[in-house]
């Protein structure tokens, strides 16, 4: 198949086969939550924690003989075995990544012949040595890698094994602009301004290389995003001499060209041999259907529409051209594709950004084809909408349409969702967990939520809404709520240098000395308060009502927002954060600054805790909530209970 494709509707495409998925083996038993605000689920299916107190997990895989392989987004590899989250990681290339905004260690899956090949494979955004000390908003580069298992402990990486499968030359050489994001020149090109071989680029801080996956011929898939949000960069996207805003496919040994490939030009270290699909903005998570090498993939919208597409070989989705259904403003040569010349794969089904009830960023997921879960859900797609904490799935029509229908509710910040025979897999980065869903007995007949068929839609992603990502602008916040006499107490500890928040806490200052202690009226900082501090705030937080609440912080230098899942402080894990400065109650700079959607109860204690730092004196610390059906309002001392050593 060609990129000579007429863009074409869901009445003219061909019905869609049901969807596979390959069976692996299972973890060991988990045990069931016991939290308050859990999955809301449907009747007859329970959620069951599999591991928790992970910092910032992004992606998994699950060996075929049981063991969990978790990328955190900082870099570490975390491993979960014989019902233990193993201490010491797998490995830990945190030297290597990247991890400002949406970057990191974001993709990682396991051989299918795992242990007979011990091999483990990682994608994130590479942080060359050369100039790891600039900027890290500028521009970078991003690499795939294969580790080998030490066949002695299959839980560590050899030392020094790592393989560079896809990026060799994602260096420093290639980088355009290491120190502004967004900007040109842009990298990965030579001299003639023409793709560079074997480079990903990545001036955003977003769209980068976001997944790994094998596919049912033992190749491996790489999902690619554009790597940028300047709209002069993201027509790489329709360029198939560019690896990104591509699907490819590669040999996982060599990281070369498959012959069969669609665009295969007898040399496999081309650009070109290794794409399977293109004209992708953010396609965040992918699954490949085993029997027919299809690949469905969840692409993280843009300012209007979210989409889930089918890819067979060969296949343009055409961003930036497109998005849903409609023509997209576009710094690239769109006339062939409107003139239709050259046309573009329409999306099997796409929606559109609401804000209430909150939809925005698709998450790809995986295909259920177990025997467990009820006749509805067989053969059915699940995917995840971040905004909303909303999980879906897609059942598919004799006529090629689909359906789609909500499954779950109140499953804050979900990055990766893999099913099992009997079972659903769900990592949320906003928990720091992996949980698993099972059906024990039964259900009733889920609701179809949106049952409208639109599979003539195209959908593409904007800054904002990636994985993590909560886009609508919030509105200025007011104070939620009277303070009613109460204060709260905020620690500041002063002299302390830098604006990074884990520097502050290995300080002598935080370890040994006594803080100053500043009383407050709400979770907003006095500002004007100097220069090269860091404060603490720790409580209790108690909602006036049941209900879905979506907290937000604002900070200059840094800031970040923990929460546990009722009044002990040893579970409480970070909601939202600052990972660079932000404007005084400005919530939407980065995604990281507003948590998913989270289940509280009206009366109840949950700690949380706020960690500040300041460094060059333009100081802000702003914390925020969405109450149920309400606007976002500064958090007051009325809903503040005091910290009890």
């Amino acid at each position: 198949m060609s990129t000579a494709l007429k863009r074409f509707n869901g009445g003219a495409r061909a019905a869609l086969t049901t969807l596979l998925l390959i069976s692996i083996l299972l973890p060991p038993v988990a045990q069931p939550v016991r939290a308050q605000g859990g999955f809301n689920l449907p009747d007859g299916f329970v959620q069951e924690e599999v591991v928790v107190g992970l910092k910032l997990p992004t992606s998994f895989a699950i060996a075929p003989d049981g063991r969990i392989f978790i990328a955190e987004k900082a870099g570490r590899v975390r491993v979960f075995h014989k019902g233990e989250l193993l201490a010491e990681p797998f490995i830990d290339i945190s030297g290597e990544v990247n991890d400002y905004g949406s970057r990191g260690l974001l993709g990682i899956a396991v051989d299918p012949a795992w242990p007979r090949r011990p091999y483990v494979y990682l994608a994130f955004v590479y942080d060359p040595p050369e100039i790891k000390d600039r900027n890290k908003s500028g521009a970078r580069v991003s690499r795939v890698v294969r580790l080998t298992a030490d066949s002695k402990d299959l839980n560590k990486a050899l030392p020094d094994s790592g393989v560079v499968l896809v990026g060799k030359n994602s260096i420093a050489r290639y980088v355009g602009n290491p120190d502004q994001g967004d900007a040109e020149p842009f990298s990965c090109l030579d001299e003639n301004k023409r793709p560079v071989r074997d480079c990903i680029a990545n001036e955003g801080d977003a769209h980068t290389v976001n997944m790994v996956t094998f596919g049912p011929d033992g190749a491996l898939y790489v999902a690619v995003g554009d790597g940028i949000v300047n709209s002069r960069g993201n027509p790489r996207a329709l360029d198939i001499d560019s690896l990104n805003g591509k699907i490819l496919r590669v040999d996982p040994d060599t990281g070369k060209g498959l012959r069969s490939n669609p665009f295969f030009d007898g040399d496999p270290d081309s650009n070109r041999s290794k794409v399977f699909a293109l004209g992708l903005r953010n396609p965040f998570r992918i699954t490949v259907d085993p029997r027919n090498g299809r690949v469905i993939i969840g692409e993280v919208g843009n300012q209007k529409w979210e989409e889930i597409n089918i890819a067979e070989p060969g296949a343009n989705f055409g961003w930036p051209c497109y998005e849903g259904p409609e023509e997209a403003a576009s710094y690239a040569d769109c006339r062939p594709y409107r003139s239709g010349e050259l046309a573009v794969v329409a999306p099997t089904f796409a929606y559109t950004h609401t804000a209430q009830p909150a939809r925005g960023a698709a998450i790809g997921g995986d295909l259920y084809l177990g025997r467990t879960f009820p006749p509805m859900y067989r053969g059915a797609y699940f995917y995840h909408d971040y905004n909303g904490g909303v999980t879906n799935f897609l059942t598919f029509n004799a006529d090629g349409s689909v359906t789609d229908h909500e499954f779950a509710t109140n499953m804050p910040g979900i990055v990766q969702m893999t099913a099992t025979n009997d079972s659903l897999y769900a990592l949320s980065i906003v928990l720091g967990g992996l949980y698993r869903i099972r059906y024990t007995g039964a259900a009733t007949r889920p609701t179809a939520a949106t049952a409208t068929p639109r599979a003539t839609l195209r959908a593409t992603p904007a800054r904002g809404e990636e994985a993590g990502a909560p886009t609508a602008t919030p509105t200025p916040a007011r104070s939620s709520g009277a303070a009613a006499g109460k204060r709260i107490r905020a620690e500041v500890w002063k002299d302390v240098s830098g604006s990074d928040i884990d520097a502050f806490l290995k300080t002598p200052q935080f370890r040994n000395e006594a803080p100053t202690i500043v009383e407050l009226d709400r979770l907003a900082f006095p500002r004007g308060s100097g220069v090269n501090y860091g404060v603490r705030i720790r409580g209790y937080l108690v909602p006036p009502e049941s209900g879905d609440y979506r907290f937000f912080i604002s900070a200059d230098d840094r800031g970040a927002l923990s929460l546990s899942k009722d009044a002990n402080p040893a579970n409480k894990v970070v909601i939202a954060y600052t990972p660079d400065w932000t404007n005084a109650e400005v919530y939407d700079k980065f995604p990281e600054q507003a948590s998913g959607p989270i289940a509280l109860k009206a009366g109840q204690r949950y700690y949380f805790e706020v960690l500040y730092k300041q460094g060059d004196g333009k100081d802000n610390l702003f914390v925020a909530w969405e109450r149920p059906g309400g606007g976002i309002e500064v958090i007051a001392a009325s809903y503040v209970e005091p910290f009890n050593e």
